[in-house]
């Protein structure tokens, strides 16, 4: 299995932070998101990981430097991530996991992606509905509607940014790929290849992560949540640390 991480947008909703520097190298305790998604996935065997780099590419080559293969979208200012896809479509063979670069993730939903046996299953969690961002609703095991602009009633889910694709649906995929970009598609989101199967109603399977937590750092917003997650736990960390060595002590 390789593992491919789309990491080449400006990340325009994050410009309040002033980071001046692709989202994916926002630091996170002593580490980066990208660092540790590439982290995460060689720990789970998966060592031919491809980063697909565009905006300040140098900063993560910098960051990654030769523990990942790279490809480059050079039009990255004025297309969107199906385009850095694109750029990589040769890579597009056996199984797939695709992960947008901005995630940070417990690193069991990892086995949760490399476990489906499905052939396209995309992750999502059906406990984040009222502040959700991409949507979900799911019929049986599949997706059946999708966008920002379903409304709560509608939404089972939120997508969370890892896809799974084997090896018997990745030639499907890649030849919808390079059909929408031959139609001048350049501006679209890479999963809205997936989501034009939805339409002629070609199975889209979903896996909800739900318990399992993740954020993808898109808004200040997001930023502030898994800040927060981050220091709720060490203090969980340390409450248990400090009730060990009372009962130790006892």
């Amino acid at each position: 299995m390789k593992a491919i991480i789309m990491a080449a947008g400006v990340g325009k909703r994050l410009q309040s932070l002033n980071i001046n520097k692709p989202k994916c190298l926002i630091a996170v305790g002593s580490t980066t998101l990208i660092r540790r998604s590439v982290n995460s996935l060689v720990s789970k065997g998966i060592s031919d990981i491809t980063v697909i780099v565009g905006f300040m590419a140098h900063l993560i080559r910098n960051e990654l430097n030769n523990d990942v293969a790279y490809f480059e979208n050079p039009d990255f200012h004025k297309t969107n991530s199906i385009k850095s896809l694109w750029y990589a479509k040769d890579l597009l063979e056996d199984n797939v996991l695709l992960l947008n670069g901005g995630l940070y993730y417990e690193h069991g939903i990892l086995d949760y992606a490399i476990n489906q046996t499905n052939p396209v299953v995309m992750l999502a969690d059906s406990t984040r509905i009222d502040n959700a961002d991409y949507r979900f609703s799911f019929s049986d095991d599949q997706i059946d509607q999708f966008g920002k602009h379903l409304t709560n009633q509608e939404t089972d889910g939120e997508y969370i940014g890892i896809v799974r694709i084997d090896q018997c649906f990745i030639k499907t995929f890649k030849e919808t790929l390079e059909e929408m970009i031959a139609a001048g598609k350049s501006n679209i989101w890479w999963e809205d290849v997936l989501y034009s199967f939805i339409a002629e109603q070609i199975p889209i399977h979903y896996f909800d992560v739900a318990g399992t937590f993740w954020s993808e750092v898109d808004t200040l917003q997001d930023y502030n949540y898994l800040q927060n997650w981050i220091t709720s736990q060490g203090r969980s960390m340390l409450s248990k640390k400090y009730q060990s060595s009372s009962l130790s002590i006892e």
